[in-house]
């Protein structure tokens, strides 16, 4: 137990507000709401780890920005961060242990982003849905995998509709979703064997798949069950899912999160290891042969994510944009041959400054598939601010 208050480790980017830079906290694991505060007070709270008491934080302040902060105006700081399960404690860690078995005890997993990404209504979604699908193209047949954004709804729902008309004329009825756990930390995998709610109705769980792969697999793919609770990588998909599939009784999904990096067959971890991720890949592989359904592969996916959100410094030039999108451009072009040796050669090249945090979906997925060809649909870079942030996704096809 620390004696001084600790914030907790958080997402932090700078936004602008009404004509004021503000700083944009966000928990990445949906534990508490997220923030807009000052420069000055997020960096008081930077201050707070654990080591420092009211005296030590307005000394480091003082020393670093040649500014005087109030000890009442600290206090206050702490005890709003203790209110909003910001601060490590005790408080915090009771609040956390609820949310889970509140989670855990729900026999389904619900939207957390209905109402803020999408409707929330069922009118309202199906409209929205309804719309970008009659403006994609119509897909051909032989699909085997669809990679699709997940980036924001808003952003990108047109391109997620663009590889989901071609997983509608698939004749698949198991659909393998590989998204991303962006919370995702005690394990590189956590499946979720619970149906997903959505306006436009649910998304069916095999968790008779689920359990076969767990057997298989020959370890636990359960773990952080909480990593799906908030994540929208599943989610998104999971929309398109009702709405295409919701009607046919003997379509169901298999969601499951994954994190590692490009360089874990570097690792001796007990849990981040190339040795379980290729066994599981495996396990994965055979478990879909022995169901004797036709499945469907969807990677849900985002490419390169580079800028001030993500800790890089000043704004970001045509060069830069160019150079991004020369690499991601390979990178799908590695896919799409099969390469799966070139590409995870190329991750490891450019992923220290690009942070694809698809990879792990798009390795497991080049692994899965065998004698298949991609194609790329579409390929779009968003900036956020003044050439502050981007983050580029893509709509892919694999035949085989």
């Amino acid at each position: 137990m620390n004696k001084y208050p600790v914030f907790r480790k958080v997402e932090a980017a700078p936004i602008e507000h009404e004509g004021q830079q503000l700083i944009h906290i966000h928990d990445p694991f949906g534990f508490s709401n997220p923030l807009a505060v000052s420069p000055g007070a997020f960096f008081l709270m930077t201050l707070m780890d654990g080591n420092n008491g009211l005296t030590e934080i307005r000394e480091a302040f003082h020393k670093a920005t040649g500014q005087l902060a109030a000890k009442d105006e600290i206090q206050e700081i702490i005890t709003a961060l203790d209110e909003a399960f910001y601060l490590d404690n005790g408080r915090f860690r009771a609040h956390r242990a609820a949310v889970i078995r509140k989670f855990a005890e729900s026999p389904t997993r619900k939207p957390a982003l209905a109402g803020k990404s999408y409707p929330a209504d069922r009118e309202g979604l199906l409209k929205l849905i309804d719309g970008l699908l009659a403006k994609a193209s119509p897909g051909a047949g032989g699909v085997k995998a669809i990679i699709v954004p997940h980036i924001d709804f808003r952003v990108g729902g047109d391109m997620m509709a663009a590889g989901w008309s071609h997983a509608r004329n698939s004749g698949a009825d198991l659909f393998i979703i590989l998204g991303i756990g962006h919370s995702l930390t005690e394990d590189f995998v956590s499946c979720l064997a619970k149906d997903f709610e959505t306006p436009a109705g649910p998304m069916r769980v095999d968790k008779g798949f689920l359990e076969n792969l767990r057997r298989n697999f020959g370890e636990d793919i359960y773990s952080q069950p909480e990593a799906h609770m908030n994540e929208h990588s599943i989610e998104f998909q999971s929309l398109f899912f009702a709405r295409l599939f919701g009607d046919n009784p003997e379509a169901a999904a298999a969601p499951i999160l994954l994190s590692f990096p490009e360089n874990v067959w570097d690792y001796g971890h007990e849990k981040f290891n190339g040795d379980r991720v290729d066994r599981f890949i495996n396990a994965l592989k055979k478990t879909v042969e022995e169901s004797g359904r036709q499945a469907l592969y969807v990677a849900s996916v985002d490419f390169s994510h580079v800028g001030r959100r993500f800790g890089d410094m000043g704004k970001l030039d045509d060069a830069q944009l160019a150079r991004i999108g020369v690499d991601d451009r390979e990178i799908m072009a590695l896919f799409n041959d099969g390469d799966r040796a070139g590409f995870l050669e190329k991750l490891r090249g450019v992923n220290g400054n690009n942070r694809v945090c698809g990879f792990p979906a798009l390795y497991t997925l080049l692994a899965a598939l065998e004698n298949t060809r991609g194609e790329t649909l579409e390929y779009r870079q968003n900036m956020e601010g003044d050439r502050e942030t981007l983050v580029s996704f893509a709509s892919m096809v694999a035949r085989g």
